[in-house]
């Protein structure tokens, strides 16, 4: 096992909200922040379960936290990603580094790259 820290990022979280805001939907404005603060909220008690996360910081549709993880944690984050998409019925992107730097470079791989995916920093060095 080995420390490494983990980026999140909700994908097109404001956009979902000014839509809604523009639009006049309350409803649907506070539908989908509930779910959605409801799933990172989850993700947040499954990190620090399966993985022993320590929270950096967290705000919003972003997280980071320093983790304990091996290869087979990375097959575990990915049904985290996927069981969050189904509670908030919306995606994140991840990244995995080991700094917050490594970790940020990564998560900004995984949102320029097409979303809803998680990108481990020793990709950036493959092209």
């Amino acid at each position: 096992m080995q420390e490494h820290f983990v980026a999140v990022d909700g994908d097109n979280v404001g956009s979902h909200l000014e839509y809604f805001a523009i639009t006049n939907n309350v409803d649907a404005l506070m539908g989908f922040s509930t779910k959605f603060n409801m799933a990172m909220d989850w993700l947040v008690g499954e990190l620090i379960n399966g993985f022993k996360a320590r929270i950096i910081f967290m705000g919003g549709d972003n997280l980071l936290a320093k983790v304990l993880i091996n290869q087979s944690g990375l097959e575990l984050l990915e049904q985290l990603r996927n069981e969050f998409a189904k509670q908030a019925e919306s995606t994140l992107s991840m990244g995995i580094g080991e700094t917050p730097q490594q970790a940020y470079l990564a998560l900004k791989l995984a949102k320029t790259g097409g979303k809803n995916v998680i990108k481990q920093y020793k990709e950036l060095s493959n092209g």
